[in-house]
């Protein structure tokens, strides 16, 4: 580093702060990271969403000759994608305001928001099987 430098352009570590930051997120020092396969697998989004889609296909095929399950069926998947767009809106407003606000008011971002600004492979799942719930929806009628 160079004299008065206060921030390593090789490592990112920070004189001032006495950390090092990782694409613009601090990162302890000599903390090893974490092992994705190190999670359980119940304490994933995974499970829960197939349950979910396993539940929806259930009723989908009851419903084709029986107009109250498919009422079912609709209200069922309704309710999972309000709740995902509820859920996508939590984690943009703790971003910030600004993304909150654009994250409610453009649908696009949303999408940008889950997909590329967010590091949560479980907002990833929950939204993505959301837009597939939804456009099967525009079909399904």
């Amino acid at each position: 580093m160079g004299r008065g430098a206060v921030l390593c352009t090789k490592c990112g570590f920070n004189l001032a702060t006495g950390k090092r930051t990782v694409a613009g997120k601090v990162v302890a020092p000599g903390k090893p990271q974490a092992d994705p396969w190190a999670t359980p697998w119940y304490k994933t989004a995974y499970p829960y969403v197939a349950v979910v889609v396993v539940i929806l296909a259930t009723l989908f095929f009851l419903g084709r000759n029986n107009p109250d399950v498919k009422v079912v069926f609709f209200g069922v998947a309704a309710l999972y994608v309000l709740t995902a767009h509820i859920i996508v809106a939590v984690a943009a407003f703790r971003e910030g305001m600004g993304v909150g606000f654009l994250t409610l008011c453009i649908p696009f971002y949303a999408i940008y928001f889950v997909f590329k600004v967010s590091d949560s492979d479980t907002l990833k799942i929950v939204y993505g099987v959301a837009i597939l719930i939804n456009i099967g929806l525009k079909f399904a009628q």
